[in-house]
């Protein structure tokens, strides 16, 4: 009984070649023999199912850098004060401000956070 055949999307039918030394041909293929695969096989599974390096910290500029100093400052007082039970006054407006500055950190990290190289 034959295979069945393939639908175009899951057909193997691309070439890619990939330069290798010596010394790295000869650890592709023992660790391929190890694991009883192809080491094409076992490239393919490691690149498409294997864990990659997290991505680089996204370049924050000094001015990003002063404002969570701010905040971790304004934190700090605010601790403190609820440490020893006293509420100051206009806390609610100082929670919105610290609010606003986290929202606008948070976009610009978001908006930083493609890669230089794509």
């Amino acid at each position: 009984m034959a295979r069945p055949s393939l639908s175009e999307d899951n057909r193997r039918s691309i070439n890619f070649t990939v330069r290798l030394t010596p010394a790295e041909l000869r650890k592709l293929e023992s660790v391929a023999a190890l694991c009883g695969k192809a080491p094409g096989t076992l490239m393919r599974e490691r690149f498409f199912k294997g864990r990659f390096p997290h991505p680089k910290m996204p370049k924050i500029d000094s001015n990003t850098y002063f404002e969570l100093k701010k905040i971790g400052v304004n934190l700090n007082q605010l601790a403190r004060k609820a440490n020893a039970n006293i509420m100051p006054t206009g806390i609610l407006s100082l929670i919105a401000v610290l609010q606003r500055q986290q929202e606008t950190i948070i976009k610009l990290l978001l908006d930083d956070s493609e890669p230089e190289n794509w």
